[in-house]
């Protein structure tokens, strides 16, 4: 592994993005306590579009407006933060945009943070709000990682990880970042092939997959495990909630064979809306990326 790769696996910097929400200020929660764990810089953004900006004095005056909007965004970003925390270094934008996805985005190219955090209900503008949508675009052009907190998500310490595979080498470097991110957590990781009787392929894979997780991931806490189902949707719901789960992880995959459309294309995105627990997701092309640089 080159140095800029090792470099990039570090969690330095945090995105939060929040459209003020309630369930927005509930990642926040998240977002603050890795960045304090990481001894992390937290960026706090609220993208907004003027025209539904219904808040600020009539003025035909854009650069006014454009003002206004960027000084109270900023002033309602403080507030959030000193409500909870003091200590550790903190950055505020506020960017006018028509596109919720692309803004976050280019403040990502320009910042270079290790993590993004949203949560995935929004507040009431339709441009301001960061819905279901708006995270499945942003898991499919996100170069860093994806933090996505459902609106009922119960507060409580990334201890017990739920990683599911498909049994790919594309999962190492995911799994290299994410032991990156939960190192300080000093979590358990349970790496999980989900698959059903039909289509599982046999032992053979599983012990290979097994040989590369031991022989390129340094983490002692990671137990790999196969769970034959009939309904991998449903049944891997009713997993987590037995199982005791902090944090669901899943890789956003290039490929798109008959089992990756059924288990990553479309469940990955599904598990967000689903799940009371947070979800994590790695884009499989821009880790590709990544580890050539």
């Amino acid at each position: 592994m080159n140095q800029f790769y090792e470099a990039k696996i570090g969690m330095k910097k945090i995105l939060y993005a929040t459209d003020f929400s309630e369930n927005a200020e509930k990642a926040f929660i998240q977002a603050l306590k890795i960045a304090q764990k990481h001894k992390a810089n937290l960026i706090m953004l609220h993208v907004f579009d003027i025209p539904t900006s219904w808040n600020y004095p009539y003025t035909e005056d854009a650069l006014e407006m454009e003002r206004q909007a960027i000084c109270e965004s900023e002033n309602k970003l403080k507030g959030i933060f000193d409500q909870y925390a003091k200590d550790i270094n903190i950055k505020y934008i506020a960017a006018e945009s028509t596109s919720i996805v692309k803004a976050i985005i280019s403040v990502i190219r320009e910042n270079d943070p290790g993590l993004v955090v949203i949560g995935t209900k929004g507040g009431s503008k339709v441009k301001e709000v960061i819905v279901g949508s708006t995270t499945k675009e942003l898991i499919n052009k996100s170069p860093v990682p994806v933090l996505a907190v459902p609106e009922n998500a119960v507060d409580s310490d990334l201890k017990k990880i739920l990683y599911a595979t498909d049994l790919h080498e594309a999962d190492i470097p995911a799994l290299k970042k994410l032991t990156a991110l939960v190192r300080p957590f000093d979590s358990e990781i349970t790496v999980t092939h989900v698959s059903t009787p039909n289509e599982y392929k046999g032992a053979e894979k599983m012990e290979w997959f097994k040989d590369l997780v031991k022989d390129r991931i340094n983490y002692d806490g990671i137990t790999i495990q196969l769970l034959l189902v009939d309904n991998i949707y449903e049944e891997l719901n009713a997993y987590i909630n037995q199982q005791g789960f902090n944090l669901l992880v899943m890789l956003e995959k290039e490929r798109k064979g008959i089992v990756d459309r059924l288990f990553h294309s479309d469940l990955v995105k599904k598990m967000e809306f689903h799940t009371s627990i947070p979800l994590l997701s790695f884009n499989e092309h821009y880790l590709r990326v990544l580890e050539k640089k």
